[in-house]
């Protein structure tokens, strides 16, 4: 084969990974834009108000082993990218959610994630997953946070154990594909498992379990990029997918 046609397809592989990404939001709504229902990859539904692609592409250096992959890009300026531009508590948002579930009901989930090494961390509150129930006081439950060079399980509801919440240093999540399993029982007389593994490892790299209230009335999980949108923060950079979930 000539070195002709040889760049020829190189440039026209190119030019048809590139065409295969579809942008669905571009950050200047100044709101959380929504999805059309709980349809992406099956179940879930999106929300953006950040720079959100259908299809995402790597490097050699940084291999991302997602088939059905997002890439979601927020801002490093606290002006922009902002669910509601007029709020006195400005947040970024692009979040990947299920359906809201009922007490009682048990789901098994699995998802990819993978959190470029150029996201920084402030020490103020940044989910990158997060159970939310809608129910009673409102708000999260069980979170996986990126906050002070650390990325770690949060338990909201009962506190972290006594010997501190389960959490690896940043550097140690980022630039990898990692796995995210979770069985959970919603209700007050719920409970949780839920692990991440290093996708080409195997290695586990972060776990916790815990029973009693996993939300009320309407509970779902969130996973993607949530902040706080402060002065002095870094742009972030995460791919998400291959999503699949089975009720039990």
């Amino acid at each position: 084969m000539s070195m002709f046609k040889s760049v020829s397809l190189v440039v026209f592989a190119l030019i048809a990974l590139a065409s295969a990404r579809t942008q669905l939001t571009d950050g200047t709504a100044g709101k959380a834009v929504s999805g059309p229902g709980y349809t992406t990859m099956g179940a879930l539904q999106w929300q953006s108000s950040g720079i959100l692609w259908d299809g995402c592409s790597d490097s050699a250096a940084h291999p991302i082993d997602i088939s059905t992959c997002f890439a979601l890009q927020l801002s490093a300026d606290p002006a922009k990218d902002l669910q509601d531009s007029k709020s006195d508590s400005p947040r970024q948002r692009i979040e990947f959610l299920t359906r809201g579930a009922a007490d009682g009901t048990s789901w098994q989930y699995q998802w990819k994630y993978y959190l470029s090494s150029q996201t920084g961390t402030t020490n103020h509150f940044f989910h990158l997953m997060q159970i939310l129930t809608r129910g009673g006081s409102v708000g999260p439950v069980i979170t996986l946070d990126a906050v002070a060079g650390k990325v770690s399980i949060q338990d909201i509801v009962r506190g972290c154990p006594s010997n501190g919440c389960p959490s690896i240093p940043l550097k140690s999540f980022t630039d990898k594909t990692t796995i995210h399993s979770m069985t959970v029982k919603y209700g007050p007389q719920g409970s949780v498992k839920y692990t991440v593994k290093d996708a080409a490892t195997g290695k586990t790299l972060l776990t916790y379990s815990a029973t009693g209230s996993m939300g009320t009335e309407s509970t779902s999980l969130k996973f993607g990029m949530y902040r706080l949108a402060v002065s002095g923060m870094t742009a972030a950079s995460a791919t998400v997918g291959d999503f699949s979930y089975k009720q039990l």
